[in-house]
């Protein structure tokens, strides 16, 4: 048996779990209750980002066509610019960022690469690596975004993990 209860929530956010709903093909009473069964069973919680995020990086010449390309499909420029190096966007319920310098073969780099953000010390992800016996490529160093841990997978799989400062970056 179900029952009914009734909340107070912001219109856009009401507009935008009922997209969701038509998007996952649920109703909107499904959806609710997979989201409150997930908070309180702990896969979620109200005050912390998700460990890690994955986040791909591309190569791209031209900056601005590219961005522009993303936000014909909804993209929204989280972080850097479109007149610059580098920018991370959020499209989809996914994040991707754009380079715009070419990649550099010689660190295994490739057109697109696999980088994740971490919100655990990367040192703690270092130390997990390094007991199941995957090869750490570059330990811990300091970059202009905050910092970095490189992994390859036995295939070559270029992995690369960050810790942003966003003072760096902003």
């Amino acid at each position: 048996m179900k029952q009914q209860f009734n909340v107070s929530l912001d219109p856009g956010l009401v507009r935008d779990i009922k997209h969701r709903s038509i998007d996952e093909q649920i109703s909107l009473s499904d959806l609710v209750a997979q989201v409150f069964t997930a908070y309180l069973k702990g896969k979620t919680s109200m005050n912390a980002a998700p460990r890690i995020i994955l986040q791909p990086m591309v190569h791209v010449e031209d900056m601005a066509s590219a961005v522009t390309a993303l936000e014909v499909l909804g993209a929204h420029v989280l972080q850097g610019s479109r007149d610059g190096d580098w920018v991370q966007l959020s499209v989809g319920g996914a994040e991707v960022g754009l380079l715009a310098h070419p990649a550099n073969p010689e660190q295994g780099e490739g057109d697109v690469e696999l980088n994740f953000q971490s919100h655990e010390a990367l040192e703690n992800i270092a130390t997990r690596a390094r007991a199941a016996g995957v090869e750490i490529a570059s330990p811990v160093t300091d970059e202009g975004f905050g910092r970095q841990l490189q992994l390859r997978t036995a295939d070559g799989l270029l992995m690369k993990i960050n810790e942003i400062d966003t003072d760096l970056i902003t």
